[in-house]
């Protein structure tokens, strides 16, 4: 592709910056006003010029995700305003948040409010989002309900990832690379060539390892069941992916494409060090969980001791805390034109994924934790859509018809044992939760065009959603499970799940349109836990409607391109995380259903070109964002949090002839009506410049800086007055990057630095008495004063501080 054309692409991009693959520029147009430069995306899963799709969202291309090293999420979230990528343990896995909607709960049996989408694969679990990616030549961010066009409801909206096929002639790629920071070695090999006129086959491979960025400084102490970590580097690892993709169109009438997938990522170390300790490192009852190093502040540095086996027999791994992540997964598409302009797409998809891991239980160090936690977790599903959509070049009316299959089975079994050294049974609890889902939904949609300029879009899902549990418990590490009865066994939810949307084109410059949508994301069972026999661990549906209008325009010559939207949705049955204790200590890990809550507020992007300087970039984008609970009067209380603090909601009985005193627990809940929904910053900002420039015969030097501002925001459920440390403080964070090669990118050498102000933020915090080890002494809620156990500390995992890369690119094409 031509310099120039890749900078008349960069004038083009709606939401971001730079330039679109050729495989976008080669998309046919499929209404009135569609520029050969358009950004073409697939937000209604066609291909649309983007300016056309009444839609928000934010679009990266390939040049931006390689220019910036994003290699996962939370690289996603550093280009995308309103997006907050959340840590957690074990096989929680990811929490992603958008506009504030998100799920906060540390349970592995939530389905995420915002999915992600990789090559037609709708994927909801926590955990499947540390799926490594690369070779990736396009993600959109869908920011609103999606409903209608991938394979499932997501109410928060949609991270779509496409990754590249096969071209038309042989390339091979070659990427080495280098983080400073995490001593990072990273390799990417990538081997593309067409088999026949009709056949292609790409296949990618990638392999990192790196030390750890996170530094761990704990000394464990004699006789508490702790042991001194081999390495001060902390959540260091290694990883592979391999993709196989086999693109065959043996007709213009059929198109097959196949992507197989199969990544192994192992991290040694894990858990959350502590991001607050409202009252200090001192241990009230006279054991050191807590380093009296330990700075209590979310940045850099942790001090988590390893397990001794003699005080944790059961313990593997030498007692090495430890995740592992072992995945395949798939899709084959095939697109049929059965007449002209009616095509037929079914697309396949399979996954199966396993998380094991071991942690220290309650972050401690220098004494060993009070208890481990030891999980397994694996979940599998079979998809199965079929599509069937017009696009009549004579008739005013186009329609899609559609059917999605879901088969899936999720499975978590947790094992916690006690500290034998600090005198706590060797077996604590422990249980499996076996979940089958069972999905089946019908969608359509008519599109309208009463002339060349309007279209009037009409569509519904409905969907029937079955999940059964079945429950079980053991008694000790390895022992047979024993069937455990609960309250409801079988869940069942019927859904109706409409959109409208209104677009008009008035030319090829300008587009306004509006949406009316609803959606929805069915309940399920907590799986973290052993379920309590004869109890309930069910939840119920979160549901959502609303609307946004907006436009969309390409001024001064093409040169600016503004883009601004409203958007107002009110969300009932939010699914949030409660953190609890039983009478025993041991955490108990709910989700609930918020009553209400409600979200608006203004989308707003720039990107400008100047036409007097050739190769410079520059673009803005802004979201103001309103997330509050409108009723939420059943959250529950953190630990410590006093009568006089709030936590005066849902009294707790107390035993028969027990007086009531300023040490009587007396209440479990708080209102949190008004109080934002975590992770929902105000304000976010990203903006940047790019250019590029011609240096000597045919080499070319490309500059790049941007940044990214977030106002402040919950970590957790809470108010900005409650438990200390739970507010992320406002930042701003600052990557640049700079490049040298051939116009023809036959080599390039690149220096990539991210977050260069060094700004340690935690997305997501968990509340617990980290100072008692939890289970020696469980904080006092709900009552007039706390007891010895002071009020709870939080544990917070950190997103990186800086990191600085080197990277060598090498491209052999057309031999």
């Amino acid at each position: 592709m031509k310099k120039s054309a890749l900078l008349k692409a960069a004038v083009s991009l709606l939401a971001w910056h730079i330039t679109t693959p050729a495989s976008a520029q080669e998309a046919p147009a499929t209404r009135a006003f569609v520029s050969p430069s358009d950004i073409v995306v697939t937000a209604r899963r066609r291909q649309e010029s983007i300016l056309e799709v009444p839609v928000i969202e934010t679009v990266l291309s390939a040049d931006v995700i390689s220019r910036n090293q994003i290699t996962d999420v939370s690289g996603i979230a550093r280009q995308v305003p309103g997006l907050q990528i959340g840590g957690n343990v074990l096989t929680v896995g990811t929490q992603v948040s958008l506009r504030g909607v998100g799920t906060s709960s540390l349970d592995a049996g939530v389905d995420q409010s915002v999915s992600i989408n990789i090559d037609g694969l709708q994927l909801t679990q926590g955990a499947s989002y540390n799926v490594g990616l690369f070779d990736m030549t396009q993600v959109e961010v869908l920011k609103g309900p999606q409903a209608l066009f991938f394979g499932k409801n997501s109410p928060g909206g949609v991270i779509a990832i496409q990754t590249a096929d096969p071209g038309d002639e042989t390339e091979l790629i070659a990427r080495a690379l280098y983080g400073f920071q995490a001593r990072e070695k990273r390799g990417e090999l990538i081997y593309s060539l067409p088999i026949s006129d009709t056949v292609g086959v790409r296949i990618a491979g990638m392999y990192s390892e790196d030390d750890g960025y996170f530094i761990n400084r704990a000394v464990a102490a004699p006789g508490l069941g702790g042991r001194t970590p081999t390495t001060t580097r902390y959540n260091g690892g290694k990883e592979y992916i391999l993709r196989g993709t086999l693109l065959w169109e043996p007709t213009d009438d059929v198109r097959v494409r196949l992507k197989i997938n199969n990544t192994r990522k192992r991290i040694i170390g894990g858990g959350a060090p502590l991001g607050s300790c409202p009252d200090g490192v001192a241990s009230p009852i006279g054991i050191p969980f807590i380093d009296p190093r330990e700075d209590c502040a979310v940045d850099r540095l942790s001090y988590i001791v390893d397990l001794d086996t003699a005080a944790f027999p059961e313990a593997r791994n030498g007692g090495v805390p430890f995740m592992r992540y072992l995945t395949t997964f798939g899709t084959l598409q095939v697109d049929y034109m059965v007449a002209p302009s009616l095509t037929l797409t079914s697309t396949t998809g399979f996954f199966n994924h396993e998380v094991d891991g071991l942690l220290n239980g309650v972050n401690s160090g220098p004494a060993g934790p009070s208890l481990l936690s030891d999980n397994q977790f694996h979940r599998r599903d079979y998809t199965q859509e079929f599509r069937l959509e017009s696009d009549f070049p004579d008739s005013p009316i186009d329609f899609l018809l559609g059917g999605f299959y879901q088969d899936g089975q999720v499975s978590n079994r947790i094992y916690v044992g006690g500290n034998r050294a600090l005198g706590l049974p060797r077996f604590l609890t422990g249980g499996v939760n076996d979940v089958s889902i069972d999905v089946l939904s019908a969608f359509g949609q008519l599109r309208w065009h009463p002339s060349q300029i309007i279209e009037l879009a009409a569509g519904v899902r409905y969907t029937d959603e079955k999940r059964h549990d079945d429950a079980s418990s053991i008694t000790s590490f390895g022992s047979a499970t024993t069937p455990t009865p609960i309250l409801r066994p079988d869940l069942r939810s019927k859904n109706w799940s409409p959109e409208l949307t209104l677009t008009y084109t008035a030319n090829e410059d300008l587009t306004i349109f509006g949406a009316l949508k609803q959606g929805y994301k069915s309940g399920s069972y907590v799986m973290t836990l052993a379920a309590v026999p004869n109890s309930d661990n069910s939840f119920g549906d979160e549901r959502v409607r609303g609307g946004e209008v907006g436009v969309k325009a390409r001024l001064a010559d093409r040169a600016l391109i503004v883009n601004g939207a409203f958007y107002y949705y009110k969300y009932s049955d939010l699914q949030v995380g409660a953190n609890e204790q039983a009478a025993n200590g041991i955490p108990v890990v709910r989700t609930i259903n918020a009553a209400s809550s409600k979200v608006y507020g203004i989308d707003f992007d720039m990107s400008y070109a100047p036409p007097t300087i050739d190769g410079l970039t520059a673009r803005l984008a802004v979201n103001w964002n309103r997330a509050r609970f409108t009723g939420f009067d059943n959250a529950p209380c953190y630990g410590g949090q006093r009568i006089a603090d709030g936590c005066n909601r849902d009294p707790l009985p107390l035993a028969p002839g027990v007086p009531i005193t300023p040490t009587t627990k007396q209440f479990a809940g708080q209102d949190l009506s008004g109080a934002p929904l975590p992770k929902a910053a105000e304000w976010t900002l990203t903006g940047g410049v790019d250019y590029e420039m011609p240096v000597g015969e045919a080499m070319r030097l490309d500059l790049g800086v941007n940044a990214l501002y977030s106002s402040k925001f919950l970590r957790g459920l809470g108010r900005f007055d409650g438990i200390p440390g739970l507010t992320q403080p406002s930042y701003a964070k600052i990557n640049a990057n700079i490049s040298f090669g051939p116009d023809d990118d036959a080599w390039r050498l690149s220096l990539i630095g991210n977050n260069l102000t060094n700004r340690y933020v935690a997305a997501n915090c968990t509340t617990f008495s980290a100072a008692t080890g939890q289970v020696l002494l469980p904080t006092l809620s709900g009552a007039q004063v706390r007891n010895a156990a002071g009020t709870d500390e939080l544990a917070c995992i950190p997103e990186r501080g800086r990191e600085v890369f080197v990277r060598l690119s090498a491209r052999f094409a057309g031999f």
